[in-house]
């Protein structure tokens, strides 16, 4: 259980946030350039985090100014232990101060958050501005704080994040030392969840934390909440069957099945499978998205091949069963068929209905291939 020092429950995303750059996964590329810049005492008065939701961004922010405010010395392995650190960590350190930027919109708001960096820091080496979700800013509010950006105090330090760098202006990016944060593979994912299972004492399956891996679509956070989740429905473990339910999944298995459906000789499994399916109850949209899933997997796989990037959701093993049975230009109709097929589930009378007509869809166009060839 993770339980929190006053005895109550602690979500294990707020636990085991990382409080350092070694307790980070993943990032490696943009956490060496961050450690060498901190360690040789080349700090940039601007830093720009941009990458997908739950990979770190407000995270790696707080160990940087961790990093530039502990009382031990400015140091990319701050000590953990110190007012700074603690205050830090805790959210309380004066020096620091945490924005969002979706509830900050207005130019009044801004203004009055930067008149304050006239004023030296009170305990810190460094007045930090973490401004989280930057975007968000009006057009105002990003002319304001392009005035201080131009020519800062030399004890301000700004560390933005955001999912959209897109939508900021310019102006600001190039004031900015910007980093870009990638998606955590399902590897890392799954190897982190067994970890921390491990450190939880809750028995872990491998396959449930591959599926929860998965399902978090390269957030750490996301499947850190889902595992939550999962343990509860698995009374304190991390189950395959609890995680299915949970997910509303009937696993690779299902998928897998449907695929073996449009192989030439297999149409007359239909009935047998449309029953399984239904024996099982699955969410049906959930189903439809992870065969199209599997569907662009195969036409990767079939272009690339067993590519040492990590481009794919099913396993590389089935990728290489599966591949070389399928005609290229019948892979791109079956996607565009399921593709079709979730578009549908709005109007359909239910997922059920969606989902077998989809089916129906794709195995008339395999009996249909199977006259014309």
């Amino acid at each position: 259980m993770a339980l929190s020092l006053n005895g109550e429950y602690q979500a294990l995303a707020r636990k085991y946030r990382p409080q350092t750059f070694e307790d980070v996964v993943g990032q490696k590329h943009v956490l060496g350039a961050l450690a060498h810049a901190i360690d040789s005492k080349r700090i940039h008065h601007a830093y720009l985090l941009t990458g997908t939701r739950g990979i770190g961004k407000t995270t790696i922010a707080r160990i940087i100014a961790k990093s530039l405010q502990c009382e031990q010395g400015i140091s990319s392995k701050p000590c953990g232990h110190c007012a700074a650190c603690t205050g830090i960590t805790r959210g309380a350190f004066p020096d620091v101060i945490e924005i969002d930027a979706a509830s900050q919109t207005k130019v009044d708001d801004t203004r009055q958050l930067l008149e304050n960096t006239q004023y030296p820091p009170v305990s810190g080496r460094y007045k930090i501005y973490i401004i989280d979700e930057v975007h968000m800013l009006s057009q105002s509010s990003f002319n304001a704080l392009l005035k201080t950006l131009e020519e800062p105090p030399a004890y301000v330090k700004f560390i933005l994040a955001t999912t959209d760098p897109h939508k900021i202006p310019t102006t600001v990016l190039s004031r900015c030392l910007q980093f870009q944060l990638k998606a955590l593979t399902v590897e890392e994912i799954s190897a982190q969840l067994i970890k921390i299972a491990a450190a939880e004492h809750i028995s872990c399956e491998p396959e449930a934390a591959l599926l929860l891996a998965r399902a978090a679509k390269g957030s750490m956070r996301d499947a850190l909440s889902l595992t939550d989740q999962a343990i509860a429905l698995g009374n304190g473990s991390i189950e395959r069957k609890a995680v299915l339910a949970m997910l509303g999944s009937a696993g690779d298995n299902l998928v897998l099945s449907i695929l073996s459906g449009l192989l030439p000789g297999n149409e007359q499994k239909l009935p047998e499978l449309l029953s399984d399916i239904t024996a099982v109850s699955p969410n049906y949209r959930t189903l439809l998205e992870e065969t199209a899933l599997a569907l662009h997997d195969l036409a990767l796989f079939q272009f690339i091949g067993g590519s040492s990037l990590n481009v794919f959701s099913l396993p590389v093993n089935l990728l290489e069963q599966y591949a070389p049975r399928f005609d290229a230009q019948a892979l791109q109709l079956y996607y565009q068929i399921c593709l079709e097929g979730l578009r549908e589930f709005e109007y359909a009378p239910d997922g059920k209905a969606a989902f077998e007509m989809t089916v129906l869809r794709l195995h008339a166009f395999t009996t249909e291939k199977k006259k014309i060839g």
